[in-house]
């Protein structure tokens, strides 16, 4: 399925300067409530959330792309610190585009992590394309690396982890957490960080 090496992969891992995913499917199961007042549930892992500030921690900025628009989404990603969060954007390669124009660089060192036939473009031009576990058939047959959690369930904590590992960046992430508890004190921990 994968068509890297597990060298190749913390290569690529190590060389990441941007990483872009998708929202159901990836960091959700890709299930969708409505309750009777037409408002739309969703469930998120804390895990995925921990990942965005992992990012941050070591520098790599994260950003956000759904085709579909949701309140909740919209909810859970203005806790989280994203370089960008775009909703009711079917066109995930120009989203990218805009965010490495941005940061001033090339595809080569952006990562998508996706689920479905929607991601596979912006999938094909990462330098890397990612897929969790339980994606689409094609999805899978094209990733360049399948993770082995599934959509919703930590997915993207696990790719963050692997980026971390690869660069040797756990004593970084330690002493970041370490600081935000100082500085909050007594206070709850802010969403989406364990």
């Amino acid at each position: 399925m994968a068509k890297l090496t597990r060298d190749q992969y913390e290569d690529r891992l190590r060389a990441l300067r941007l990483l872009v995913t998708d929202v159901d499917g990836v960091l959700t199961d890709g299930s969708i409530a409505y309750t009777g007042s037409d408002s739309e549930t969703k469930v998120f892992n804390v895990k995925d959330g921990s990942a965005v500030y992992i990012a941050r921690a070591i520098g790599l900025p994260v950003v956000v792309i759904t085709a579909r628009k949701s309140d909740a989404v919209a909810r859970r990603f203005s806790e989280l610190p994203v370089m960008r969060f775009h909703q009711d954007t079917f066109d995930k390669v120009a989203a990218c585009g805009d965010a490495e124009a941005a940061l001033e660089i090339s595809p080569d060192v952006t990562a998508f992590v996706g689920d479905d036939l929607v991601d596979l473009p912006a999938m094909r031009r990462a330098g890397l394309g990612v897929a969790v576990a339980d994606a689409q058939s094609r999805v899978l047959q094209e990733a360049d690396w399948v993770l082995s959690t599934p959509g919703g369930r930590g997915a993207l904590r696990e790719f963050v982890d692997d980026v971390v590992t690869a660069r040797g960046l756990w004593d970084t992430v330690l002493a970041d957490y370490e600081s935000r508890q100082a500085r909050k004190g007594a206070e709850p921990p802010s969403p989406g960080s364990s």
